[in-house]
């Protein structure tokens, strides 16, 4: 998972200021080794890849905001990347996934998904990718240090001086950390880490995943059953009744258009000096379907801000060129 998950706000933008920038040469032969670290971690920790021994896993999970705290379960019986079944459970919040073939189908039991289950949903994804660097993320160094008494080598990358940091454990391969948002306020960087790795199979896989960020949230999960299965129940992944159907995206994706509020570009009285991040979760279309604040620098100025992106409309997201909905951190930059 190295895509960054934030957009952020055009309007209230300071510039960044300049990289120093690595000679070509230098710059192809960190990308290179970067790249071949990297490929060598996500084979390690991959259980989900095509081809992959079908198992069951479940977990125990923590999620905290400040000091209120929610306990729940995740779990997951996984067959192959278009047939699955994923279950989150809380005490105000169940859902329901399955992949059968081309088709997805979800059920829960509100209108969307709250922002510290969709940071869950990532921290359980972030070891199930084999994306290359985007393009926009240059790696900008790589760094031997120690982490847990346990040397690792950690690639740095980002237009600026390194907007995100991934460390690997140099002498398993084992990814250790990864952070986001290092070039920017502490109140909104992130950092996942990973520890406690067993066996399956030919692959290795953490028994504890930690998420902290975003002005005092935080995520703990701990697997307590992760075994291979030779066959599934016959009814395993069946839909849930009354599921949302849409189509699962194995393709390539993108993003067209920029994000414009309902009244324009214009900066409402007040707002040039506001620091907000929003969680958003958009439509196929483009429109907003729930919003929550995650992070304002004044919290009175909240509702106002809210208001302001009533109707707005933001970038279509697309899988081989079908538009889906997509969840979202946008931040309003103004004193950062």
């Amino acid at each position: 998972m190295l895509g960054r998950k934030i957009l952020v706000g055009w309007v209230l933008c300071a510039a960044l200021p300049a990289a120093i920038a690595l000679p070509a040469s230098h710059g192809d032969e960190r990308s290179g080794e970067a790249e071949a670290i990297l490929a060598k971690a996500w084979d390690l920790v991959d259980i989900r890849a095509a081809g992959g021994a079908p198992f069951v896993l479940k977990a125990k999970v923590r999620l905290a905001e400040g000091d209120k705290f929610s306990d729940g379960v995740y779990a997951m019986s996984w067959a192959a990347p278009d047939r699955f079944r994923r279950v989150i459970g809380f005490r105000d919040y169940t859902e329901t996934d399955v992949a059968r073939g081309e088709n997805h189908y979800s059920k829960r039991n509100t209108e969307g998904v709250p922002l510290m289950v969709w940071e869950l949903s990532e921290l359980m994804n972030s070891l199930g990718t084999r994306e290359k660097l985007p393009a926009a993320e240059k790696v900008t160094r790589i760094e031997r240090e120690s982490i847990g008494g346990k040397g690792a080598t950690c690639i740095l990358t980002g237009p600026g001086k390194g907007d995100s940091k991934i460390c690997v454990d140099a002498a398993t391969d084992e990814v250790l950390s990864i952070a986001y948002g290092l070039g920017g306020p502490a109140t909104f960087q992130e950092r996942s880490e990973y520890s406690g790795y067993l066996d399956f199979g030919t692959k290795r896989f953490p028994r504890h995943f930690a998420f902290s960020g975003w002005n005092k949230r935080s995520i703990e999960v701990t697997i307590e059953k992760l075994v291979p299965v030779h066959e599934f129940a016959a009814d395993e992944f069946s839909p849930p009744a009354g599921s949302e159907i849409s189509k699962l995206c194995s393709g390539t994706m993108a993003m067209t258009g920029d994000a414009t509020p309902m009244f324009g570009n214009m900066i409402p009285v007040g707002f040039s000096e506001l620091d907000v991040d929003i969680y958003f979760e958009i439509t196929p279309a483009g429109a907003v379907r729930t919003a929550q604040i995650v992070y304002s620098s004044d919290p009175k100025a909240d509702k106002e801000v809210l208001s302001w992106f009533l109707g707005a409309h933001f970038p279509v997201k697309t899988c081989d060129g079908r538009p889906i909905g997509y969840q979202m951190v946008y931040q309003l930059t103004g004193r950062r």
